[in-house]
């Protein structure tokens, strides 16, 4: 493993906090890297000597945030019928809460992190579905953008919100009837 400076680490993170700080209020269209410079209190060339421009450490940002909810998805795979479920994977994203809020507004065509969850729920439920055998009440793909969209609305939620047992149970049952096939429509 290599060892890394830890004035390097101290850099990177204080780029990061000064980052996330400043797009608390502000679009990150209208931020720029002399901002965020002036802000942390480092040389332009300090900044670009760790990214190209505020896209590179966006996207890096972002593929370290996708790398963690696909670990977390990849842990809890078996997991989809667990009463809890959902409420699981929202308190493994607790952490990275107020980084995420900022990350999920951000829509950029390279770095957009809500099309990115979106993908890993969807690829998670058809891993799902395709290890087991059901008969789905609708359209695989309509049941993967069903699921990819409801969960996402739930996770930014409860991230905005705090984590709510009434939102929780509702979502956790709605998706346990509809995989478990106990949705029988007369």
């Amino acid at each position: 493993m290599e060892k890394t400076d830890r004035r390097v680490v101290k850099t990177l993170r204080l780029i990061d906090q000064t980052c996330y700080r400043l797009l608390i209020t502000k679009t990150f269209e209208r931020l720029s890297v002399a901002e965020i410079c002036q802000e942390a209190q480092i040389g332009r060339s300090t900044f670009y000597q760790y990214y190209l421009d505020k896209f590179d450490w966006l996207e890096k940002q972002v593929m370290i945030y996708t790398t963690r909810f696909q670990k977390i998805m990849t842990q809890r795979q078996d997991d989809f019928l667990e009463k809890q479920s959902l409420t699981t994977l929202v308190t493994a994203l607790l952490p990275y809460k107020d980084e995420l809020q900022v990350l999920l507004r951000i829509h950029v065509s390279t770095a957009d992190l809500t099309q990115s969850f979106q993908q890993i729920l969807r690829s998670s439920i058809l891993g799902y579905l395709n290890q087991r055998t059901v008969t789905l009440p609708v359209p695989l793909a309509y049941l993967q953008e069903i699921y990819a969209t409801s969960a996402m609305t739930y996770i930014c939620y409860e991230l905005e919100n705090g984590l709510d047992d009434q939102i929780s149970f509702f979502m956790n049952e709605s998706f346990n009837l509809l995989l478990t096939n106990e949705f029988n429509p007369k």
